[in-house]
């Protein structure tokens, strides 16, 4: 996120939305949110889902900042498990979270960050594999590409 918000938002963020997300009754729940209320459907933005669930930074002009990072994510390309596809960023995103939540047994999901330049580039990385090297359960991987400020930051 880094040229959006500020940097000791981003672990926040990044704990808000794993925990939606995480093992056990926090996944069970948003499949029942995406099987009621197609939350994840390319219909809708990465903004509208996210707030909803009230996922954001807690200032305003962080919240707007984190909501342009999403944004931003509509210019970015996408892999999963390797190969590129056909969607953006932005709208990988969402496709993997609605397949995931509307399979029979969906995976916990957990959102980490590389850093946008080389060797990922500016690319959504989606993988399924043991997020944590203390457990042996399985995740489906969302890597979302940072971006650092240019010059001196502006908050």
């Amino acid at each position: 996120m880094g040229a959006f918000v500020p940097d000791g938002y981003v672990p926040h963020v990044q704990d808000q939305i794993n925990s939606r997300f995480a093992v056990g009754d926090a996944i069970k729940e948003m499949a029942g949110f995406q099987k009621e209320f197609k939350l994840f459907s390319l219909e809708h933005s990465l903004i509208s889902a996210f707030t909803l669930l009230n996922i954001a930074p807690v200032g305003e002009k962080d919240r707007e900042g984190f909501l342009k990072y999403l944004e931003m994510l509509k210019k970015t390309g996408a892999q999963v498990d390797g190969q590129q596809t056909k969607y953006t960023g932005h709208d990988q995103i969402i496709v993997s979270l609605k397949g995931n939540l509307e399979s029979k047994s969906p995976l916990p999901v957990y959102f980490t960050w590389h850093p946008g330049e080389k060797p990922k580039g500016q690319v959504l990385v989606v993988s399924r594999d043991q997020a944590f090297i203390f457990s042996s359960t399985n995740y489906l991987t969302i890597s979302v590409p940072t971006v650092k400020p240019k010059g001196k930051k502006k908050y």
